[in-house]
């Protein structure tokens, strides 16, 4: 019996024994690429070196180098490696003097093992004994939807003519340019004081210079001597746009009454009395209600319960459509403007809305 009882004891303590458990591996890396240090150091004046060396705190790789941008060009292009944990950009003798220079390294510097990206950095120093310190940011979004975009290029020429616009965006880069990002947003450091001209696209095939049918701004001429913040529209011209009449002039659908509620409009006397514009009540995708804005209020019923957005447009041409803009004629779109608050349509209810 003891001989029985010392087996069992053995077996159960060879197998506890041999039991193999994977180590954990950890939580995942989600963090990008720290900067410990660099030299010379970020935004250096009197620059005079051949070479730069960031350094990391984890091992990076460099992808989609085509991101990397110099602002302005240098010369023969300087040569960027890594090694180990950091970056050794070599510079060629194409740097001018007293000048900014700005190395934008955009979303290209990730961590060896899951990636992540370092976003936007930027490496600045001068060739003469100061930095320049103008800033430029705003927002990029669809004019028509109002959607912020992301991954458009915002691009900056100096001493550009709105007048040569067309053949500038469709052949040439901008002396400076950057992306919008995840939540279409631009931001633009260390621009010298002077004039420019400010534009943005949707580059949905990466050339870097707009082509049809790619939403497009329109020039936008800026003389640039403080931090200034300009938010951009994007629209597709004219010519490759399907114009749809506004048939809910006309056609106005009577719902269900048991379903429905109701609201008046109430609208500034600077909007109602130009007698410019057209409004639009939309449910979801769709216009249910849309009207020439004549009078201080605007009564609509028979409305289907839902929450409900709305805006207007300038009908310059009074043909009942929006139209889009041209860049080679230099003709903008009519405007559109968006209520920002939703209203919300309840049953039985008559509610106010003040539009200003």
């Amino acid at each position: 019996m003891l001989y029985i009882v010392f087996y069992i004891c053995f077996c159960f303590l060879f197998s506890s024994c041999a039991t193999v458990v994977s180590p954990s591996g950890g939580e995942k890396d989600i963090f990008p690429p720290k900067i410990l240090s660099s030299y010379p150091k970020n935004k250096s004046v009197n620059f005079n070196e051949n070479q730069i060396i960031v350094n990391f705190d984890e091992y990076i790789q460099i992808k989609n180098r085509s991101e990397i941008n110099f602002f302005p060009e240098i010369n023969p292009r300087p040569t960027i490696k890594t090694k180990g944990r950091s970056i050794i950009i070599n510079l060629s003798s194409g740097l001018k003097p007293n000048t900014t220079h700005i190395i934008n390294f955009n979303k290209s510097i990730v961590d060896l093992n899951e990636s992540n990206p370092l976003n936007d950095f930027e490496y600045v120093f001068s060739t003469g004994d100061f930095i320049d310190t103008c800033g430029l940011s705003g927002s990029i979004f669809n004019l028509k939807s109002n959607i912020k975009t992301t991954g458009a290029v915002v691009g900056l020429f100096k001493n550009a003519l709105a007048i040569n616009y067309d053949s500038l965006v469709r052949k040439t880069t901008a002396d400076y340019f950057v992306y919008s990002d995840e939540k279409g947003n631009y931001n633009f450091s260390n621009l010298k004081q002077g004039e420019y001209l400010l534009y943005a696209f949707q580059d949905l095939n990466l050339s870097k210079k707009y082509e049809e049918p790619e939403l497009v701004s329109m020039p936008i001429e800026i003389n640039l001597d403080k931090n200034q913040i300009i938010n951009i529209p994007l629209f597709i011209e004219d010519e490759f746009l399907e114009k749809n009449p506004l048939n809910c002039l006309y056609n106005q659908k009577k719902e269900d009454p048991l379903n429905t509620g109701a609201v008046n409009l109430n609208f500034e006397k600077g909007i109602y009395e130009e007698n410019k514009y057209i409004g639009e009540l939309i449910l979801g995708d769709s216009t249910v209600f849309c009207f020439n804005i004549n009078s201080k209020i605007t009564p609509i019923d028979s409305l289907l319960v839902g929450i409900y957005s709305f805006r207007m447009f300038e009908d310059l041409n009074t043909n009942k459509i929006w139209d889009s803009g041209n860049i080679k004629k230099l003709i903008s779109p009519e405007k559109i403007i968006f209520f920002q608050e939703k209203i919300e349509i309840k049953k039985d209810w008559e509610i106010d809305v003040f539009i200003n």
